[in-house]
This record gives C-alpha cells, structure tokens and sequence, in this order.
C-alpha cells in the first residue's frame, strides 16, 4: 500500500465513511511502441490493501479504444453497465463519488446518479500520458469532468494553476507519507568528508534523468549512486562504474533502504507529465532525516522556494539544473496530518 488513493481511503475509513467501494482502473489505450521496451511491464512490489469494510471491484475486460468515446462505448457496453449497475446497488443518498483518474465510466456516473459530493483528486496532467488525438480526447473527458464535480483536489501548484479557471472548486492537497518514514538515522556521515551513498529508490521510467544522474557520478567518482527500483526505459549503454543497480523492493522495506544511504535522488526530467508532479519520494526522503538532491521540475521548485532563507550551503558540487535540501530546513508530513482538515472541512461537509 503505497500511493495516495490507498492512504486516502483509510483515511476515510477513519474518518467516519461507513464503507468504501473501490474500482480498479481500466486501461485507456492500446499499446505503443513505448510499451514495446524491455523491462516496461516489470512487476513493482507493491502490498495488499486490506482494510474492514472495503470492497474492490474491477470492470471486466474491456477493449482499451477510450480516446474513441461512442466507440469505446458500444463496445464495452456490457462490461460498463455491469460496473455501473453494481455500483448503483451500492451507493444510497449519502454516497460520495471520488474519482482518482478521468475515465468515460467516471463521467457517466457522474451525470448517470445523484451523490452527495463529487470529487475529483488529481493527482497527475492525465492527457500527458497520450499523444496526438488520444490526448485531445482525454482532455475531453477531464473538462467534463472538472465542471460537474463539486471539488478538484490538486496534488501540486502546478496543477492548481491548470485548473485556475475552477478557482471556485480548487483545494490544493499536497502528498505526503507514512509515519514508518519518521525514524532517527543511524550512524550519520558528514557530508564534506566520509565516502556517500546516494540512492534512489522508485520506478525508473521515461522521465528519468540520466544526464543528470551521469553527471553526479562523474562529479563523484569516489561516491556510490544507488538505483533501486523496477527499470522501465531503456539506461544508457555506458555508465560510470560508481552507478550501481538494485532490484526493486517492496514499500515496506523502503524506510530501511533509505536507513542505508547519505542523500536521497529524485533525478527527473521536467516534462508535460512531471511538471505536474509532488513526488512522494520527496516526502519519505525527508521524514527520514536524508539530505535531498533533485532536478528542478513540478512541485520541487515550490519545495525548494520554502527553504530559500535556509543559511546550511550544499556540501559538495552538484549538477546544472540541482535543487538542494538540508535535513535542518524539512520536516515530515504524514496522510493523516494532509487529510485530517480536508475531510473536515470539504469531504464530509
């Protein structure tokens, strides 16, 4: 249990939600040549979401046509209307409607069935994850979307600036993490003269920054740089001895890798999708007590502006385009502490 829809739903169930019916998300497009790259459907270790009164439904199989809407329609018609009828015997007066990712379904039971609120958490530049006419007709969906919902939940500023022209509805909700993170470190380095682990722990996807990640190693051949996590993009043929890859691990044995290292990475590229991004790395790095390096790219730079006044100076050389943060000007952030006011004042108004 690892991503901000599972801390929300417990969250929920603590906070007086009687029962919570949660649908598995459906895929939205077929196949590209970027799904093609060795490594890019490698399992992520991930726990089990076990939670009293929770139920989990998933749609059955349907054809991945979404961006085609009257299509996609017709002919998942049948596995949509089994979804939404049981969703409809589940729901009663008092039912809100959570929606975590922009999808025909969510539209239809949107205008399909009254709620008592509707909410849309976003959490990413959805269309981003689509190209040319796809693209355009996800952002379709998720205009229709953030005009009938009650509140738009937004993980990053970024994201609160995209949906500005619904400043009514707008709620910035920042990520955060578990309390398993907040730990006293053992054996802590310094930082200007022991030999460093810099480590790295998340999926290793399009977005990362392997430039910038050669040009740390380069700047610190006598340092090691720790790469943990399921590698989804093809890596450079030639690295630096000093770039070591590990397996991935699952979320719970992440609060003791991160026991391991001097200074957390989170080397990504500022794209149309990570420009939107409030990583939750971020969070845990943090509420370990690590030193952090980063890119500058979506919520980071707002991070990192809270901290301009900070006088702790970077210990070594770092590469163009470096955020850096001193344990001394972070502090930890759990889900409880972001949700607790937001269910009190919008989730359960």
């Amino acid at each position: 249990m690892s991503q901000r829809p599972h801390y929300f739903i417990q969250h929920a169930l603590h906070a007086g939600v009687n029962e919570v019916l949660w649908i598995n998300p459906y895929p939205g497009r077929l196949p590209g040549l970027q799904d093609f790259v060795p490594g890019r459907h490698a399992k992520e270790p991930a726990g089990r979401l076990e939670l009293a009164n929770l139920h989990v439904e998933s749609v059955q199989p349907v054809f991945p046509l979404e961006p085609f809407h009257q299509l996609f329609k017709l002919i998942n018609f049948k596995s949509l209307h089994q979804i939404i009828k049981k969703i409809a015997d589940f729901k009663d007066e008092n039912t809100i409607i959570v929606i975590g990712k922009p999808s025909l379904l969510a539209v239809e039971l949107c205008k399909k069935h009254s709620w008592r609120r509707i909410v849309f958490d976003a959490m990413d530049n959805y269309p981003a994850f689509f190209s040319g006419y796809s693209s355009k007709s996800m952002t379709k969906i998720e205009e229709n979307i953030v005009d009938i919902v009650d509140n738009i939940l937004c993980t990053s500023h970024p994201l609160q600036k995209k949906f500005a022209h619904q400043a009514n509805k707008v709620q910035l909700c920042l990520n955060a993490c578990t309390p398993g993170f907040a730990q006293k470190r053992k054996n802590t380095k310094k930082l200007g003269e022991d030999t460093l682990t810099f480590g790295y722990v998340g999926t290793i996807a399009s977005w990362f920054d392997w430039k910038w990640v050669v040009e740390l190693a380069n700047l610190h051949p006598q340092h090691k740089i720790r790469l943990v996590g399921p590698l989804k993009t093809l890596k450079p043929r030639e690295l630096p001895t000093n770039i070591i890859f590990d397996k991935a691990i699952s979320h719970d044995d992440v609060p003791g890798f991160l026991s391991e290292i001097d200074v957390g990475l989170i080397p990504f590229l500022d794209n149309d999708i990570t420009h939107y991004v409030d990583p939750i790395k971020y969070y845990e790095y943090r509420s370990s007590g690590l030193p952090i390096l980063s890119t500058k790219f979506g919520e980071m730079s707002w991070h990192h502006a809270d901290t301009e006044n900070s006088t702790t100076a970077c210990p070594f050389n770092l590469p163009t385009n470096s955020l850096y943060f001193s344990p001394s000007d972070i502090h930890h952030v759990t889900w409880d502490m972001r949700f607790a006011e937001l269910f009190k004042n919008t989730i359960m108004k």
